[in-house]
């Protein structure tokens, strides 16, 4: 049975005008005493023309610019002889000295996932708001999280809300431990929900955060939390890593434990099942595997669930975010990768008591790269990191190959009849 699958008309693509602030000095202080020591001798007046002229320049770019410039001045001034006794304008400027600009998303905005919004007041029958994240990729090749919002209609049309030319990281604070291990994000109130960027912070995620895998959780008392799975990347090793926030605005980073903790592509079933906690994930780079836990922060005894079948999966196979609860069973988006590196989007049913039995599997690509969507950074690959239902349908954000974000829908009864058997 052919499924009728629904491109619709939306790009999200990189937009370089989007800039965050960051530091730009060497660990061992490499370099600082040369604009320290031009900076020092500037007369107060110069000082303050000076730094007039950056606000100008850079001011409507940033939320708040100043309080960004004393942190990384604050970053240099153990290298300085007397920092209490400067004038704030003149720490500012120093901090303005070793501060630079960074378009997190200026190479890529891709590998989406979507959850309902934590809000869903003053909407029209039928409709959903939901939050789409993103990976953000800029210079260098460090991924950051971005989020954009938008209702689905009754009839399932998209629409999303207006993107503001600015981002701001958050605050961030130690949990329980050193930042290197878990740590807290949080943002002000008034900030739009587009204009939040989690950005590395972590060493282990210094050289991105990947993939988030967004699911909305319902614990067994009713009670709300959004958790994500995460790739964190050093630059040489990666690691998986959690995210758990009720309301967007409070991020909490912890790791998590376990032999099972490695690899990529964990993701989290949206409610316990037999009263624990499931999760996807792929331990050898190869198959896709389940596993069961008390607790979401410690993972261990992954059983194999299921390996390559068909050409377009010969290589290897692997989640496209959490399952999907429907009547006929947990529904998982995979995804696999055939000759020639190509990735297609496929689709396997789960039994709801026990997910470690397959009962159905499509036997062709749900969705595979075709045209513009073969075009990108990496060619030939069409990923999603998590889908939703809504009115009948399945809603299914794309990257198109690792460059920009697509969306497309088809009717779930539809593609549940056309499963074969595992």
């Amino acid at each position: 049975m052919a499924i009728q699958v629904r491109r619709h008309d939306i790009r999200l693509a990189p937009e370089s005008a989007r800039v965050i602030v960051r530091a730009f000095i060497a660990p061992d202080g490499e370099g600082v005493a040369g604009p320290v020591g031009r900076a020092l001798a500037l007369s107060e007046w110069e000082v303050v023309r000076r730094l007039g002229a950056v606000h100008e320049a850079f001011g409507p770019r940033h939320h708040d610019l100043e309080p960004v410039l004393m942190a990384n001045f604050a970053k240099v001034r153990r290298y300085l002889v007397d920092p209490g006794a400067l004038s704030l304008p003149r720490q500012m400027l120093i901090g303005a000295l070793f501060s630079g600009e960074y378009a997190l998303e200026s190479a890529a905005l891709f590998n989406p996932s979507i959850v309902p919004h934590p809000s869903q007041d003053g909407l029209p029958a039928g409709a959903l708001r939901f939050i789409m994240s993103l990976r953000a990729t800029g210079e260098g090749h460090i991924s950051s999280i971005e989020f954009r919002e938008g209702v689905l209609s009754a009839q399932g049309d998209l629409s999303f809300a207006p993107v503001s030319p600015r981002v701001a990281t958050p605050a961030v604070l130690p949990a329980q431990g050193p930042a290197d291990a878990s740590y807290e994000a949080s943002f002000p109130s008034g900030l739009a929900l587009c204009e939040r960027a989690l950005v590395p912070v972590s060493a282990n995620e210094k050289n991105g955060i990947e993939d988030a895998r967004f699911v909305r959780f319902q614990d067994d008392d009713g009670s709300i939390t959004y958790y994500a799975t995460y790739t964190a990347y050093d630059g040489r090793n990666i690691l998986p890593r959690l995210i758990e926030t009720q309301d967007f605005l409070r991020f909490r980073m912890p790791l998590l434990t376990g032999d099972a903790v490695r690899d990529k592509g964990m993701a989290l079933f949206p409610r316990r099942v037999g009263g624990r906690y499931a999760m996807l994930s792929r331990q050898d780079g190869e198959n896709l595997f389940i596993m069961f836990s008390d607790h979401p922060h410690e993972w261990n005894r992954p059983v194999p669930l299921l390996g390559p079948a068909q050409e377009w999966e010969a290589s290897k196979v692997g989640n496209c975010g959490s399952p999907l609860e429907t009547g006929s069973g947990w529904l998982v988006i995979t995804h696999g990768v055939g000759p020639m590196r190509k990735y297609c989007i496929g689709a396997v049913l789960l039994d709801l008591e026990d997910p470690t039995r397959v009962i159905g599997r499509l036997r062709e690509p749900l969705l595979e790269p075709e045209g513009e969507e073969r075009i990108g950074y990496v060619p030939n690959v069409v990923y999603s990191c998590g889908s939703l239902l809504h009115g009948g349908r399945l809603v299914l954000p794309y990257a198109m190959s690792d460059k920009v974000t697509a969306v497309a829908s088809m009717d779930l009864a539809e593609l549940l009849a056309a499963f074969g058997p595992a």
